[in-house]
């Protein structure tokens, strides 16, 4: 019984965990990461190093995504984020009904 609790508290945790996808350049590690939603906003002269897909299950909130999106940003090396789409799909998978969250962004250093 004590077994699977523990199977199934891992599972949890495994499941709950938003995931990043990048693709891109890496550099040292960084300790800030800004976030823009409009580049517009960036007031200095930029490079992008890679792109990003952040995705969730439907007990993960877009934050989730978001603080997963700045751990791998901090990872990569990246100065900062640019979010560029967020996208939600709802799917039937049998028995039930499920939904996906993604969130697209670009990673980018500053000149």
């Amino acid at each position: 019984m004590k077994s699977r609790l523990l199977f199934l508290f891992a599972l949890f945790v495994f499941a709950s965990c938003a995931e990043v996808n990048y693709i891109g350049q890496s550099y040292e590690p960084t300790t800030e990461v800004e976030i823009f939603y409009d580049e517009k906003a960036i007031e200095f002269d930029y490079t992008i190093i890679g792109q990003a897909i952040g995705s969730s299950s439907w007990f993960n909130s877009i934050e989730d995504i978001q603080d997963e999106m700045i751990k791998t940003a901090k990872r990569k090396g990246a100065d900062g984020i640019i979010i560029t789409g967020i996208d939600t799909e709802r799917y039937n998978d049998g028995d039930s009904s499920s939904k996906e969250t993604q969130v697209k962004a670009v990673f980018f250093k500053y000149d």
